[in-house]
């Protein structure tokens, strides 16, 4: 259990396997953060963090629970998870609590699945600084979606120009935001996701909402965006602005199409797991020979196959980039679901309230290491006698 120098033996009786892309950042990060210390510290500032979690992750290195089994008195080490959303397994985790969190919040009613896009014009603008400029993706997202629902523009052939039309009621919609930053191929591509409640509410009135006008969709999100960033960025980005104008007439690509899924659980499943875990899966990484990677993806556009082989150290590039700061909220309630309205007693929620305090419980660790791999972490692996805890390393 124990090195002669006194110190903890990570490999003792540890079930810690490496993943692949821990084993990448452990071979290359000394020495790519090295060499980029200063911009590394400068955009992504708590990246030496964050990989050194994932490179620890589950290893002891992060402190240790000790299990002693009482039958055979065999010791066992739990390494602590990193908890990182950057590490495949952690991420894994962290997905499931979110996706409950929001099931448990959500009304029994259909879903729409909204993506808003921006140009690749305008994606170096979102890198940095990353939290106040992905703010103004999320408010132009929300506005654009309160605009739509409460506003209508007519053109007026007596006055010659558009008016603007506001609903009596004021109607507020619920929805959940879901940043993603990268695209199949990796790069910085932000675009948001949102889950849209059919369904619009005003004090203890609900009325179904399942049309929309794609195009004042894309031409709203456009002039929102657009205008937000202008108030940022000043007069610099007056010349961008007029060209982005003149380049989409018909706006930004909003898509907002109904996306059947069998369950508002499985459309949950799909936009949260891109916010809850590293930018690309291990299993599309096909071979890594110490100094190469070579990954695959599949084009959104025609859905033709690609293979990729670049460095380790420019494939850790990115992959860093995409890390988010620390508590920085990527998933957000807005509407109904962020403030419960006067109706709130009267909906029917998707999630019963008596199942909510078991469905928790199944997603803690021993559960879920007894579901994913049939067998119970605190049992000894030598008698599969229930151990007991001992003592905690931190």
């Amino acid at each position: 259990m124990f090195k002669s120098d006194g110190s903890l033996n990570p490999k003792y009786n540890s079930f810690k396997k490496t993943g692949l892309i821990a084993s990448i950042f452990e071979d290359h990060w000394p020495s790519f953060y090295s060499n980029n210390k200063v911009i590394i510290d400068k955009f992504r500032p708590n990246a030496n963090t964050e990989v050194h979690k994932v490179i620890n992750c589950y290893n002891k290195n992060l402190g240790c629970s000790v299990y002693e089994c009482p039958n055979c008195h065999d010791m066992i080490l739990i390494g602590h998870t990193c908890k990182s959303r950057l590490c495949s397994s952690c991420g894994y985790k962290y997905k499931n609590n979110r996706v409950e969190n929001i099931l448990q919040t959500a009304y029994k009613c259909n879903h729409r699945q909204i993506v808003f896009t921006i140009p690749k014009e305008l994606r170096n603008f979102f890198f940095f600084p990353f939290s106040s400029r992905i703010d103004i993706l999320f408010k132009a997202v929300r506005d654009t979606l309160y605009s739509i629902l409460n506003e209508n523009f007519k053109f007026s052939k007596k006055k010659n120009k558009l008016i603007k039309y506001k609903s009596k009621f004021n109607f507020i919609p619920g929805f959940f935001a879901f940043l993603h930053t990268f695209g199949r191929d990796l790069k910085w591509n932000p675009h948001i996701h949102i889950l849209l409640a059919e369904i619009k509410i005003s004090n203890n009135l609900v009325l179904k909402w399942d049309y929309f006008n794609f195009d004042a969709l894309s031409i709203r999100f456009q002039k929102i965006l657009l205008d937000l960033l202008s108030k940022e960025l000043g007069k610099d980005f007056e010349p961008l602005k007029s060209k982005l104008y003149n380049k989409y007439k018909k706006g930004f690509y909003v898509y907002a199409e109904k996306k059947k899924f069998k369950s508002l659980k499985d459309g949950i499943e799909y936009v949260t797991r891109y916010c809850g875990r590293v930018p690309i899966s291990e299993n599309r990484i096909i071979n890594y020979d110490g100094k190469v990677v070579t990954f695959s993806y599949i084009d959104h556009y025609d859905n033709s196959y690609h293979e990729i082989t670049i460095s380790a150290q420019k494939f850790i590039l990115l992959l860093i980039q995409h890390i988010v700061p620390y508590q920085y909220k990527i998933i957000r309630y807005y509407g109904f679901y962020r403030k419960k309205q006067p109706i709130h007693d009267k909906m029917i929620l998707l999630i019963n309230k008596t199942k909510r305090h078991i469905r928790k419980t199944l997603l803690k660790y021993g559960l879920s290491i007894l579901k994913s791999f049939n067998r119970d972490p605190y049992n000894c692996p030598k008698c599969d006698t229930k151990m007991d805890f001992v003592f905690e390393v931190t």
